[in-house]
């Protein structure tokens, strides 16, 4: 491993199992991710992590570990296949390290050495993966290390006291180019174009939860203005969705105070797809470290302050319409 390695590359290859060679590359900001179209690695990174998350948590299948380098499903199989027969009630192979049963007939099972010692590396993965994010330093770092701990171990809503939204069945045609923040930080600064209209989708306490850019580059982008979970993982605050849906179907909405647009209860909507962080996720003080040459292509073409533009000002913006 490099010197310059990303911290959650060397987070994951010390506690938990190192991350494959296409995300650790991406993270390390290989040059050939650096590029206009993708932004930066870290960039490029949250979109690889999104085609994940707004595929469902499977019980029994090992999609999600194939953000692991070669990670070797086998013991995993075997703990499933052979669960019954050591009376033990597995529903899935996550949340191993949580599971009641398991843990009061754990003893027992080191009178069948092979499987123990199966059952215990398992364990100690998730149990390693649980607590990664706290030995994450970075802002940025945090971020991605609980995206990651919740594709694989899967978090509820009641739990996390957060939104869940649905997401779509497949994937609408918005983009998710390195530009898409450039109205978003217009808007926070209170510059919409004429022709522009913005949406406030809001929370069962009326709060916003989401903000929409419509005639303004892709119709239908929007950005969550508070953390949401979506298919068990949380994602944060600032991150860039797409959302499709019949305006015409919508009963429930009201006029906007000041710009042009609606006030809309989330629930109104089928579902959302997840395209990747903004910078606006990160703190400004910590973007140009973060997203490296994506924030430096925002402060060249001129983006309306990219290094000082909070999110706070989005939700601002947003409460100033309900």
């Amino acid at each position: 491993m490099t010197a310059t390695a990303h911290e959650v590359v060397r987070l994951f290859q010390e506690h938990a199992y190192p991350l494959s060679e296409k995300l650790t590359e991406m993270l390390n900001e290989h040059y050939s991710h650096q590029t206009e179209r993708r932004g930066c690695g870290y960039t490029q990174a949250t979109r690889v992590l999104a085609e994940y998350i707004n595929l469902p948590r499977a019980s029994h299948e090992f999609q999600d570990l194939k953000l692991f380098d070669q990670y070797d499903t086998h013991g995993l199989r075997k703990i499933l296949d052979q669960s019954r027969a050591y009376h033990l009630d597995l529903s899935s192979w996550r949340h191993l390290d949580l599971n009641q049963n398991l843990n009061q007939n754990i003893q027992q099972l080191k009178q069948s050495p092979d499987f123990y010692e199966v059952l215990q590396k398992e364990l100690h993965f998730q149990k390693s993966l649980r607590q990664i994010q706290q030995h994450a330093n970075l802002e940025e770092s945090q971020l991605i290390c609980t995206l990651i701990e919740d594709l694989i171990l899967p978090k509820s809503s009641t739990e996390n006291q957060i939104v869940e939204v649905q997401a779509l069945a497949n994937k609408p045609k918005v983009g998710s180019c390195p530009m898409a923040e450039n109205f978003f930080l217009k808007i926070a600064h209170r510059r919409v174009f004429r022709s522009g209209e913005i949406n406030i989708f809001v929370d069962e306490y009326g709060q916003p939860l989401f903000m929409e850019k419509l005639n303004m580059g892709d119709n239908h982008s929007c950005i969550s203005l508070k953390p949401v979970l979506m298919n068990g993982v949380r994602i944060p605050a600032g991150s860039l969705f797409s959302v499709d849906y019949d305006p015409e179907q919508l009963a429930e909405k009201r006029g906007n105070r000041e710009f042009k647009g609606f006030v809309i209860p989330y629930q109104a909507i089928s579902g959302w797809w997840f395209l990747r962080l903004t910078t606006l996720a990160v703190s400004p003080q910590n973007r140009k470290r973060a997203f490296s040459t994506h924030f430096q292509q925002q402060v060249d073409n001129g983006l309306y302050s990219p290094g000082t533009t909070e999110l706070q000002q989005l939700i601002d913006v947003a409460i100033a319409q309900l």
